[in-house]
């Protein structure tokens, strides 16, 4: 996964050039990342597994297969590399994750993948899961680089309640045409599943896009991290499948059909 970090800011580097040294009539490419949460190396069909994920296959069988790179075992280090380029020693991240309510954050200092895009006009958007410090405003995502926000701040909250520890942590950050920061928590989606708001409003933001400008995505799924959640008729319909001798079959059943909701999720954007 690092290596492929600097992969991924060196051709952030050529198209930023590239951009600069093209003519107007030449526009850079649209981009859409997306990044699972806690997935396991052999959970995708690709890998032999019997978790149904055909989005991902298909994404595997006619693009490149990195398999000899990692990520940190912690959500906010892998995070902090993916948006900064750099180890996450580098990043001061070599502690672990972000903590609930902790004043602490990815440095300011540091210049995010969103913030160099947008340097060269895109359009920037973060959806789903953020994890990199929250204790100022100056360290959330829409002052990172990001123009609008949709999901949460923190950590491991419940996927349909959107609560972590009797707290909502679902937001909406956008600018208003005063050019003022709005926040809004989005109390009104509690009992709707967060893999299909994520997919909902990336699908909504590519189908809005102005294509007069390029368009980078940041598609931060939550899933399959705990807690384990899957509506019960996405249980029945992706996991049905999965043998009853498996251990642990009840808990097998819902986290195979987070990953399948979250392909099914791919597949549409």
């Amino acid at each position: 996964m690092l290596s492929v970090l600097w992969h991924v800011w060196a051709a952030v580097f050529i198209l930023a050039n590239l951009a600069n040294s093209f003519n107007a009539s030449v526009k850079p490419p649209n981009i859409v990342m997306v990044v699972a949460d806690d997935l396991g190396y052999h959970d995708v069909g690709f890998r032999g597994s019997n978790i149904l994920t055909p989005n991902l296959d298909r994404l595997a069988r006619e693009g490149v297969i990195l398999q000899d790179h990692i990520v940190s075992a912690s959500c906010s280090p892998t995070r902090a590399s993916l948006m900064t380029g750099r180890y996450p020693i580098r990043t001061g991240f070599w502690k672990g994750n972000v903590k609930e309510n902790e004043e602490y954050g990815l440095g300011l200092d540091e210049t995010l993948l969103p913030e160099m895009l947008k340097r060269n006009g895109y359009v920037t958007h973060g959806v789903g899961k953020w994890h990199l410090g929250m204790f100022t405003w100056e360290h959330t995502p829409a002052k990172r680089g990001f123009d609008t926000f949709f999901g949460l701040y923190q950590m491991e909250e419940n996927y349909f309640s959107h609560k972590l520890h009797g707290q909502t942590d679902f937001r909406e950050n956008y600018y208003d045409d005063e050019g003022n920061l709005v926040d809004q928590v989005r109390k009104d989606l509690k009992g709707q599943y967060s893999t299909y708001l994520f997919t909902n409003r990336s699908v909504e933001l590519i189908q809005q896009h102005n294509q007069s400008k390029p368009f980078f995505l940041y598609l931060a799924y939550t899933a399959p991290h705990l807690p384990h959640q899957a509506p019960s008729a996405d249980v029945r319909r992706f996991a049905s499948h999965i043998p009853d001798t498996e251990p642990h079959k009840n808990e097998r059943k819902k986290y195979s059909a987070m990953i399948s909701v979250m392909d099914e999720g791919v597949g549409k954007v």
